[in-house]
C-alpha cells in the first residue's frame, strides 16, 4: 500500500515533515499542490492521508478525530457527498463531520449567529480539506483525514499558530503510530 500524507503547511507535523507534502494554506493552494502531486505520480495507486488541525465548537483542545464526511463552504466543488475512506483497523478516535472553507472560523470572522448555524453542520472546520477530497475522488485516490483539535473557534490566527506548535507532537505521534499499525497488515510504502 502507497500512502502519500499531506498537511497544510510544515508547522502541523513539523516532527514527520521528511514524510509529508504541504498543500499550503486554502482550498485554492491545496487544488494547485494535490492536482500537481497527482500529476507526478500518473499511474501509481496510492491513497491520500490527509492530518492537520481543525477548530471545533466543543470537541476538546488536542482531541483527534477521523473525518468521516466533509460539507464545502461557499462554492462546493463536488455534487455528491463527501464521504472519506478509512484504513482497515481499529484506529480508537471518534468520527467527525467537517467544514471546510476558505476562511479560518472563528468569532473574529464570523457572527455568533452563523457559528451556531455551523456548528448544526459540523463538529469541526479547516480550509483544505474539500478540495484535497475533491480532486482525490476526481482521480479516483481513496482519500483518509485525521485531524487534531487546536481550538474551539476562541482564537485569531496567531493563537493557533502558538497552538499547533504545542499540539503537532502528539499530531505526529498519532500519524507515526497509525502507519506502524498498519505495516502491521499489509507493506506500506510512503511517497
Amino acid at each position: 500500500m502507497k500512502i502519500a500524507i499531506f498537511a497544510a503547511v510544515t508547522e502541523e507535523i513539523s516532527k514527520i515533515s521528511h514524510m509529508a507534502h504541504f498543500t499550503g494554506i486554502g482550498r485554492e493552494n491545496a487544488t494547485r499542490a494535490i492536482l500537481e502531486f497527482v500529476d507526478s505520480h500518473k499511474g501509481e495507486n496510492f491513497t491520500i492521508l490527509n492530518v492537520g488541525t481543525v477548530g471545533a465548537h466543543s470537541l476538546p483542545v488536542g482531541s483527534i478525530v477521523r473525518i468521516g464526511r466533509i460539507e464545502s463552504g461557499g462554492a462546493a466543488f463536488n455534487d455528491k457527498p463527501m464521504l472519506t475512506d478509512k484504513f482497515d483497523i481499529d484506529d480508537g478516535v471518534r468520527e467527525a463531520v467537517l467544514f471546510s472553507s476558505d476562511c479560518f472560523v472563528s468569532p473574529h470572522v464570523y457572527s455568533a449567529e452563523f457559528l451556531g448555524k455551523l456548528a448544526e453542520k459540523a463538529d469541526c472546520f479547516d480550509m483544505e480539506s474539500s478540495a484535497v477530497y475533491s480532486v482525490a475522488k476526481h482521480f479516483g485516490i481513496p482519500f483518509v483525514s485525521y485531524k487534531i483539535v487546536s481550538d474551539n473557534l476562541d482564537v485569531g490566527i496567531d493563537e493557533w499558530k502558538r497552538r499547533v506548535d504545542g499540539l503537532q507532537g502528539t499530531l505526529c505521534d498519532f500519524a507515526t503510530d497509525l502507519i506502524e499499525r498498519l505495516r502491521k497488515t499489509s507493506a506500506v510504502e510512503l511517497i
